[in-house]
């Protein structure tokens, strides 16, 4: 692979990264919303499920960066 295609792939996965963040505010602030609105209960159900899939998948993009870093050393 060559660098080029290896500084893409990690600037890709660095949006990715900014991404799922933007997302995960955004899902928590309408569960924050919603539970002052409504209850606390419905905004943990709403909320919790989005952000732990959020989660997921910027651990994983951070490991496959984490790769390509180790790779270009």
């Amino acid at each position: 692979m060559t660098m080029t295609n290896q500084k893409s792939q990690v600037v890709a996965l660095e949006l990715w990264r900014f991404c799922a963040h933007c997302i995960a505010a955004i899902v928590v602030v309408g569960a924050v919303l919603i539970g002052f609105l409504g209850s606390w209960e419905l905004a943990l159900e709403v909320g919790v499920l989005p952000l732990l899939a959020l989660i997921t998948a910027d651990v994983l993009a951070r490991r496959q960066e984490h790769a390509i870093h180790v790779r270009n050393s």
